[in-house]
């Protein structure tokens, strides 16, 4: 199970920890690679995707309802220390079964 907030997210099937990284880069003349260097992390970058089985129609509008702008702690309930973060807006998806419908939300870390 993963919350957000107070709300526990529709069945997890994957947590994927993206890594943003800020970084400046030069031309360097006559070389076919510009010469990189990185500046800093972003922080916390989550995506996560699951399944709805059931009541579709309220199901997507409270995850939607979650992309407000408030940030909020995301507890994975692995023993992890919780993360505040901001939900963007989720995303969709038919699958080939009538009673499912898959979804992918991205949470991003906030101070």
């Amino acid at each position: 199970m993963v919350k957000f907030g107070t709300t526990t997210l529709p069945l997890v099937l994957e947590v994927e920890e993206l890594q943003k990284l800020g970084y400046t880069e030069k031309f360097v003349s006559g070389a076919s690679i510009a010469k990189r260097i990185v500046r800093g992390k972003y922080g916390g970058d989550y995506l996560i995707r699951g399944l709805i089985t059931s009541d579709f129609v309220n199901q997507k509008a409270a995850l939607r309802a979650l992309a407000d702008g408030n940030a909020r702690a995301v507890d994975f309930e692995d023993g992890s220390p919780a993360v505040p973060c901001l939900m963007l807006d989720p995303r969709f998806h038919d699958t080939e079964k009538r009673n499912q419908v898959s979804y992918e939300a991205r949470f991003v870390q906030s101070a």
